[in-house]
């Protein structure tokens, strides 16, 4: 009997300890996405949940200091702009509390809407190029051309208030480098 009671011990303490080895701790089933499609000072974060209940966004600086903070009951998710206008430019980190655990979101905000945009596209046509350029403010862009010399073969100065386009042909120039520039210094280069 008393190896009977031994042995109906050691296989419920067995059976207690696989038991208790198979529980697995809560997965979070929260799915969190950040984006900055402008390259402007609003972030927009996308959040969405398994169940109901309160999410705490908060935002943080460099330095480990909470610059902004709030609650929202969510039913199932939520999409929720931030604007970092009033903020400076650096590294910021959006903290997102709810029932599952901390996840944590890296943003760079550098301060502002993008001035300009420049473009340049290879053509299908062989040695065309198309240049592009959308900018917000009244600027003077230069285009130069340099062979493989580095022998300056075309230059263009153009005051561009909103949308300039041109097509470069560099057909016969078989090594060539493209430079972009406006009153800030250099933008955008190619080389071929």
């Amino acid at each position: 009997m008393k190896k009977f009671n031994l042995l109906f011990v050691g296989v419920l303490f067995c059976t207690l300890a696989f038991a208790n080895g198979t529980v697995e701790p809560n997965v979070s089933s929260s799915t969190v996405a950040v984006t900055n499609s402008d390259g402007g000072s609003v972030f927009k974060l996308f959040y969405k949940g398994e169940q109901k209940g309160t999410v705490k966004v908060s935002i943080m600086n460099e330095k480990s200091k909470i610059v902004f903070s709030e609650s929202i009951k969510s039913i199932n998710g939520f999409v929720r702009p931030y604007n970092f206008s009033e903020l400076q430019a650096g590294t910021y980190i959006l903290l997102i509390e709810d029932s599952q655990g901390i996840q944590k979101q890296k943003v760079i905000y550098t301060g502002g809407k993008i001035e300009k945009y420049i473009n340049l596209v290879k053509l299908k046509e062989e040695g065309k190029y198309l240049l592009s350029v959308k900018s917000t403010s009244l600027d003077r862009i230069n285009v130069s051309v340099y062979d493989q010399f580095n022998k300056l073969i075309h230059s263009q100065d153009t005051m561009v208030k909103k949308d300039f386009a041109e097509v470069l042909n560099l057909k016969n120039i078989n090594h060539f480098i493209i430079e972009i520039s406006d009153s800030h210094g250099m933008l955008k280069s190619l080389k071929n």
